[in-house]
């Protein structure tokens, strides 16, 4: 598994919940499963939905200031597609969950697009 934020980086989200949110981050997908929260979402897909997708939809869940789990898809010139997804604070400059390219980071996702916008992707 890749680096995670540690408890001390959650709490610009979480505030006194981040040591639960470090736990989330640290479950295996059975736990996952197994938590009301992803256990709804499992039941609410045809598919069953992606790891980290789970992951987000928990997470969103402990904190009621954060409204759901968003992403949209970025595009290069040389046909490479990827998809940003955070956790929606109602500001896009405010610290939050976001995932990108297999990896959980607390930052804002607007910072983040302009990271990658220099880096040569296109909303």
């Amino acid at each position: 598994m890749k680096r995670l934020p540690s408890i001390k980086t959650l709490r610009a989200v979480f505030q006194h919940r981040a040591p639960e949110a470090r736990r989330i981050l640290e479950m295996r997908r059975d736990q996952l499963e197994a938590h009301p929260v992803g256990a709804a979402r499992v039941a609410e897909c045809y598919h069953a939905p992606q790891t980290f997708d789970l992951r987000l939809d928990i997470l969103a869940s402990i904190d009621s200031g954060l409204h759901g789990v968003e992403g949209f898809d970025l595009g290069r010139r040389d046909g490479t597609q990827a998809t940003l997804y955070y956790l929606n604070t109602g500001d896009t400059y405010a610290p939050t969950i976001v995932f990108w390219n297999g990896s959980y980071r607390v930052e804002s996702w607007g910072d983040r697009v302009e990271i990658l916008e220099r880096q040569g992707w296109r909303t």
